[in-house]
């Protein structure tokens, strides 16, 4: 299948990416976005995963499980949400909530090395399957 694009900067034709990817039925895409609206959750639907920004709350998670769920197609297919926690944060919460991946946020006014350290090296022992318990990464 040959591609091409035209825009302002760059005027690409005949190419094709090869090669395919060996993923079926293609690459697994995750989305983020602000779950504020309907939009962002559903392009996330037509995914395999999310990463919804801003959150306060796991609450909040809750909302954009169910939403995101009732929107998909293969409601039983695997589908993964990840969530941004700070270091130290108990990710139970998060994962009744219906997270399978947490991400460690830093806030960049303190971060330091150390603190980056400890986190890479306690997050690998924290890992665990995909049956609805959170995955450091």
């Amino acid at each position: 299948m040959s591609r091409f694009h035209r825009g302002a900067h760059y005027t690409v034709d005949g190419i094709q990416f090869l090669p395919r990817p060996v993923q079926q039925p293609g690459v697994p895409v995750w989305t983020a976005g602000y779950p504020i609206n309907v939009k962002p959750l559903r392009r996330a639907a037509g995914r395999v995963g999310f990463f919804p920004v801003d959150l306060d709350h796991p609450d909040q998670l809750v909302e954009i499980v169910t939403t995101i769920t009732g929107l998909r197609r293969h409601p039983f297919a695997p589908y993964y949400i990840a969530v941004g926690l700070l270091p130290g944060t108990d990710p139970a919460a998060w994962t009744e909530a219906g997270a399978t991946w947490w991400l460690p946020e830093f806030y960049l006014d303190t971060l330091s090395l150390d603190q980056v350290r400890g986190v890479a090296s306690d997050g690998a022992g924290d890992t665990v399957s995909h049956d609805r318990h959170p995955r450091s990464v």
